[in-house]
């Protein structure tokens, strides 16, 4: 068997894509903040000197975050949005404060800015929010330093406070959890305060620290309500996958799950067999388990069109392919991946299940219906017999390719032991990365032993050999159950 070593189309339209989005991302916060300080420039709010480093702080961080975001493999249109959006927004939201609240030295400490770092975090990842936070700190220092506030005042506690909030926000979608973590967040605003504030104990009651106090309550209170106002508008807007909108597509009474259940309950059964496998898979390599779960679900919708083409949902019935060419056959099989993406696309589903949806088969051989042509005439093309992919891009992808073809060869199989699991398991990877299947979806070969493990792991436990009761027993287990 040949290794393909050939890179796809595919992968370099993607980084192209990825490129171009990081560099918007990158660019737009630090625009708007150069924008900003030469409008003050003008106005004789600078000197030249003090405007010039600015300027050149501006242009660092620009550095810094096309680094960052460069690094980020899977960045997307969605993520250059929000954070575009959501950087724009709490940089316009405190040169506010600053144009309305001069007169008011600890201003700064009701600015709502623990809702940008959690809705990152959310959105994107934890490094990302943690390494942005620095930079809108940075911003924010420059914005709300005046009434003779020192900069690294505002700087430390912008920071220190999107820091916590990045800590103690672990998930948003526990709407129950958000009163704990917003208390904890406020205790440490306290602390801040006071360790500003605090000069003498006989002090503690002054106007000045109560003001500030109810400041920073106001600011813990205003960022819950941003988060909880912004995320279902970014999720349905942007169409923005977050664990709580997987969640809610995981639910079998979606309008898709309840046609594949009613209309091919075999392959429904063989989806959540899938998501299983996948989810455990990719949970042992670090990759998105619930994406990989719910994707799973969605992956064979493309079945419920014809569902009587596909040998799970025949329940004994004559299996139309045994009258039909191989090669009309072949068409039918062939084309469920870009029927399911259809489907999943007028239902608007996000892009990444739609792209796992066509991406599960990628352009691998249909052997079966390919052979049988091959004895009718043996001027055959494979090609013709092949999926039109593209491969898989993902890591969970991938797993779901492999979860696929693992579950439907070890439910073929009557009483598989664990030794023929293990080897079958193992052969259907080598298949896989010998055809090429892998190249674009950054699974290493570490990784692809530990997937083979788990899922041997998983299929032997549910294929697990059991206790045959004589006749006898039976029957008087079911009459005793009568």
């Amino acid at each position: 068997m040949k290794l393909i070593s050939k890179k796809s189309p595919f992968l370099f339209l993607n980084i192209k894509r990825i490129y171009f989005y990081s560099i918007i991302a990158s660019l737009i916060t630090p625009t708007v903040f150069m924008t900003i300080i030469s409008l003050q420039f003008v106005q004789n709010q600078f000197t030249l000197h003090q405007f010039l480093i600015l300027l050149s702080v501006a242009l660092l961080i620009f550095v810094i975050l096309q680094l960052e975001t460069a690094r980020q493999t899977d960045w997307s249109y969605q993520q250059t949005v929000t954070f575009s959006f959501l950087g724009l927004g709490m940089l316009i939201l405190m040169y506010a404060f600053q144009a309305i609240g001069k007169d008011i030295s600890n201003l700064f400490y009701i600015t709502p800015i623990a809702a940008y770092p959690i809705l990152i975090k959310h959105f994107i990842n934890e490094r990302f929010a943690m390494v942005s936070s620095v930079f809108i700190a940075i911003f924010g220092s420059y914005l709300l330093s005046f009434n003779n506030v020192e900069v690294y005042q505002v700087f430390l506690y912008l920071l220190l406070s999107q820091w916590f909030a990045i800590f103690l926000f672990q998930s948003i979608k526990d709407r129950k959890n958000l009163f704990k973590t917003s208390t904890c967040l406020f205790a440490i605003h306290v602390l801040l305060v006071l360790v500003y504030e605090l000069n003498s104990w006989s002090m503690f009651m002054a106007p000045d620290i109560m003001l500030s106090l109810l400041f920073s309550f106001l600011s813990v209170l205003f960022a819950v309500i941003l988060t909880l106002g912004i995320l279902p508008i970014f999720e349905a807007g942007f169409n923005m996958l977050t664990e709580s909108k997987l969640l809610t597509l995981s639910n079998p009474n979606h309008p898709l799950l309840r046609k594949l259940l009613v209309e091919a309950p075999g392959t429904y059964h063989h989806s959540v067999m899938v998501a299983n496998l996948s989810e455990s898979a990719c949970e042992a390599i670090g990759a998105n388990g619930l994406l990989a779960r719910v994707a799973a679900y969605y992956h064979d919708v493309g079945k419920a069109l014809k569902p009587h083409m596909f040998i799970e949902n025949q329940n004994n019935m004559k299996n139309p392919h045994d009258s039909m060419p191989p090669e009309n056959s072949a068409q039918i099989i062939l084309q469920h991946p870009y029927d399911g993406a259809h489907l999943l696309k007028e239902h608007d589903l996000p892009v990444e299940i739609i792209d796992i949806a066509e991406q599960h088969h990628g352009t691998t051989l249909l052997k079966y219906f390919y052979h049988k042509a091959k004895e009718r005439h043996d001027s055959v093309k494979e090609l013709e017999f092949r999926y039109d992919g593209p491969i898989p891009q993902t890591k969970e992808a991938a797993i779901i390719n492999i979860c696929d073809s693992v579950e439907a060869a070890v439910r073929s199989k009557e009483k598989p032991t664990n030794e023929e699991i293990n080897k079958l398991v193992r052969s259907i990877i080598y298949d896989r990365l010998m055809d090429g299947q892998f190249n674009d979806s950054q699974l290493t070969l570490r990784e692809l032993l530990i997937i083979e493990k788990d899922i041997c792991d998983m299929l032997n436990g549910i294929f697990h050999a059991r206790i045959e009761y004589p006749n006898d027993r039976v029957a008087q287990t079911t009459q005793g159950g009568q």
